[in-house]
């Protein structure tokens, strides 16, 4: 299995899209992000796994309903909440949790607008806040994940 650790802000929601659009509502992720992930899953088979505090008073439902909203269905997991934690300590422990019910990652990739993954960083593909999933970061993350 292939897997996308996925942050919202600063990934989906980008300040360029809430500049441009009179009516952002919270839940809309800028087109041409979701444009870029769309193609990302369509050529590695990826899974999603939210990393994002968007996670954070939400069910795994909850988060699928926002992503299938915004046109994507390839969400199955979130990663589990650590009280003080980096982002790359709560990945690392989603991925013990799945190969201790015998689950196999092939190869998985961390995007995300913060740079502090911790042993992780090699899995790290960065993002800005203006502007999310560039065709140069779905480039990035196809590469890493084929």
């Amino acid at each position: 299995m292939k897997i996308i650790f996925l942050d919202i802000d600063g990934v989906m929601v980008t300040s360029r899209h809430m500049l441009q659009s009179k009516k952002y509502f919270g839940h809309e992720f800028d087109p041409a992000c979701v444009r870029s992930l769309q193609e990302i899953l369509e050529r590695t088979e990826a899974k999603i796994v939210v990393s994002s505090s968007w996670r954070e008073g939400r069910t795994l439902k909850q988060l699928q309903s926002i992503f299938e909203i915004n046109g994507i269905k390839n969400v199955v997991g979130m990663t589990p909440i650590i009280e003080g934690a980096i982002r790359g300590k709560e990945i690392k422990e989603y991925l013990n949790q799945i190969l201790n019910i015998g689950l196999e990652v092939d190869r998985f990739v961390i995007i995300d607008d913060e740079e502090e993954m911790g042993e992780l960083d090699d899995h790290l593909v960065e993002t800005s806040f203006e502007t999310g999933i560039t065709r140069a970061v779905a480039d990035k993350v196809i590469h890493f994940l084929v």
